[in-house]
């Protein structure tokens, strides 16, 4: 069985390295254009699959640079010094 992609997205292999230079509110377009495609009645389960695949890369995508972010991310201490977000000491 050949997997079909969802209409307007590209095929799987691609996808991730297309994923990987696009900002997060671009992400965040994309899956809500997704979501909103696999509310279609006339969605065939084979296509849902397919689009839920697709999510899940963008998912990743989004995780990725919101882990990128948060190692960049500096707090000021109660001394007015900057430090890495999220040391506990």
């Amino acid at each position: 069985m050949q997997e079909r992609p969802v209409a307007g997205v590209t095929d799987p292999v691609n996808r991730a390295d297309e994923n990987a230079d696009k900002s997060l509110e671009e992400l965040f377009a994309q899956a809500e254009e997704l979501i909103g495609r696999m509310e279609e009645p006339e969605l065939s389960l084979e296509d849902a699959f397919s689009a839920y695949e697709q999510g899940m890369q963008i998912i990743r995508a989004c995780n990725s640079r919101i882990d990128q972010v948060e190692k960049k991310m500096l707090v000021m201490n109660a001394e007015g010094e900057l430090e890495p977000f999220g040391d506990e000491d």
